[in-house]
C-alpha cells in the first residue's frame, strides 16, 4: 500500500486504508461520506482481494432516502446483517430479533460526525462471523454481543483518535508551510537587495574609475577614454576599490606605451589593460557568509552585523560618486532607502553590538568606522562632546 502523510488526502480515504491494519484481514470496509467539495454524497471500499487491498469508489444512490435516515441516527455504532444495509438491500420481513439473529449480524456501522453538513459518515465493517479479525488462534468461536459492544466502542474511539491525529498534523503542517514561506520570502528579498547593493557598487566603481580618469587625463596631458568591455571588467571588480587609483595609472601607462602614433590626443584603454592582479600591498580580507563570518559572534549580533555591512555598502557607493558623507546621501544609496533618523534611531539601539563587533572585527567597516560622522559619534561620545562645547 502507498505510503503518504496522514493529511495528503482526504480524511475518509485515510482511515479506510488504515483499516487493514487496526482488523487484519477484515474481509472489506464501505465508507459513505458527504464530499465538501462536490457537496454530495461519496462512497468508496476496501476490499481484499487475494493478498492485498483495493481501494475502490463505488457509486451512490439514495433516492428513497435510506441513506439518510442512516445518517440521522444518533447511535454511534450498530450491529447489522447484510440485508440491512440500503445499497445491498432486498426484500424481507420485519422479524423480532432474537439472540441467534443478533449473532448472524456481522457488519458493524459506525457513525462519525461530518462538520460540514452536521450529519453522520457512515462505516460499514464487514466481519468474520468467527474470531480471526481479532488474532485468536482457534476461530472456531462466533463473537458474542458483549464482545460486539466492546468491539464497536472501541473502534469508534479509535476512528475518532486518527481523525484527531489527522486534524493535528494537517495544521502543524499548514504552519510549518507558513513559516517555510516566510522563509522563503525573506530569502528572496535577501537576494533582491544583495542584487540591488551589487548594482549600485558596479555603477559606484564605474563612476569612481572614471573620475580618477579625469584625474589621469589631466597630469598625463591626454585623453583617457574607457572602451566598453573595459566598463563591463571594472563592473566586475571585487578587490580593494583602494588599489583602483593605482591599477588605472597602470593601465593608462600601458596604453599610452602601445600608442603608436604620438600625435593622437584620445587614448583608449581597454579591458586588457587592466590588469587585477595580486599586489603585496593589497589586503586580502576574504567575503564570505555571515554564518562563516561570525563563527565566534553570537546569534543575536546578526542583524547588527548586516546593519553594518548595508551601511558600509552605502557609504561606499557614496563615495565612489563624489558626494558628501553624510546620513541623507548613504541612506539613498540602501537597497530600500531610508531617511537619517532612521539611520540614528538605528545606530542608537545597536549601539552596545555596534562598539562590540567593531572592537572583535577591526579590519572591517572601515569607511563609515573613520569617515561616517554619526558611527563615530557612537565610537568616541567624549570626544564628540567636546568638539561641541570647544
Amino acid at each position: 500500500m502507498k505510503r503518504s502523510f496522514s493529511f495528503s488526502e482526504k480524511p475518509i480515504l485515510y482511515l479506510l486504508q488504515r483499516f487493514p491494519f487496526i482488523l487484519p484481514g477484515i474481509e472489506k470496509v464501505v465508507s459513505i461520506y458527504y464530499n465538501e467539495e462536490c457537496e454530495r454524497l461519496n462512497a468508496h471500499a476496501i476490499r481484499k482481494e487475494k493478498d492485498e487491498y483495493v481501494l475502490v469508489e463505488t457509486k451512490v444512490n439514495d433516492t428513497d432516502g435510506k441513506l439518510q435516515k442512516f445518517r440521522t441516527d444518533s447511535a454511534p455504532y450498530l450491529w447489522i446483517q447484510t440485508d440491512d444495509i440500503p445499497f445491498e438491500i432486498s426484500s424481507k420481513d420485519k422479524v423480532q430479533l432474537s439472540i441467534f439473529n443478533e449473532l448472524n449480524n456481522n457488519i458493524l456501522l459506525l457513525r462519525i460526525l461530518n462538520k460540514f453538513d452536521n450529519y453522520n459518515d457512515l462505516f460499514f465493517i464487514y466481519f468474520n462471523q468467527n474470531l480471526s479479525n481479532f488474532g485468536i488462534v482457534n476461530n472456531k468461536g462466533t463473537v458474542t454481543t458483549e464482545n460486539k459492544v466492546i468491539i464497536g466502542h472501541i473502534l469508534k474511539n479509535t476512528i475518532e483518535t486518527f481523525l484527531k491525529i489527522f486534524k493535528e498534523d494537517r495544521e502543524l503542517f499548514i504552519s510549518l508551510n507558513e513559516n517555510n514561506q516566510t522563509i522563503i520570502d525573506e530569502l528572496s528579498q535577501s537576494r533582491l537587495e544583495l542584487a540591488i547593493i551589487r548594482d549600485k557598487n558596479r555603477e559606484g566603481i564605474t563612476h569612481l574609475c572614471k573620475s580618477y580618469l579625469v584625474d589621469l587625463s589631466k597630469e598625463y596631458d591626454y585623453t583617457f577614454l574607457f572602451s566598453d568591455d573595459a566598463i563591463i571588467k571594472l563592473k566586475g571588480y571585487d578587490g580593494d576599490l583602494g588599489l583602483l587609483r593605482i591599477i588605472l595609472e597602470k593601465a593608462a601607462q600601458y596604453a599610452q606605451t602601445m600608442q603608436i602614433d604620438r600625435n593622437v590626443q584620445d587614448i583608449v584603454i581597454s579591458d586588457y589593460h587592466l590588469i587585477f592582479g595580486s599586489n603585496p600591498n593589497k589586503k586580502n580580507i576574504e567575503i564570505l557568509p555571515v554564518s562563516e563570518q561570525n563563527s565566534d559572534i553570537p546569534v543575536r549580533y546578526n542583524k547588527t552585523f548586516l546593519f553594518l555591512n548595508k551601511l558600509e555598502n552605502a557609504a561606499q557607493t557614496v563615495k565612489s560618486k563624489n558626494l558628501m558623507l553624510t546620513s541623507a546621501n548613504v541612506g539613498n544609496e540602501f537597497p530600500s532607502p531610508i531617511t537619517p533618523s532612521a539611520i540614528t534611531d538605528a545606530l542608537k539601539n545597536h549601539q552596545p553590538k555596534i562598539i562590540y563587533l567593531f572592537k572583535e572585527l577591526p579590519h572591517r567597516w572601515q569607511i563609515i568606522r573613520s569617515e561616517f560622522r554619526p558611527v563615530q559619534n557612537i565610537l568616541n561620545p567624549k570626544q564628540e562632546r567636546q568638539k561641541r562645547t570647544g
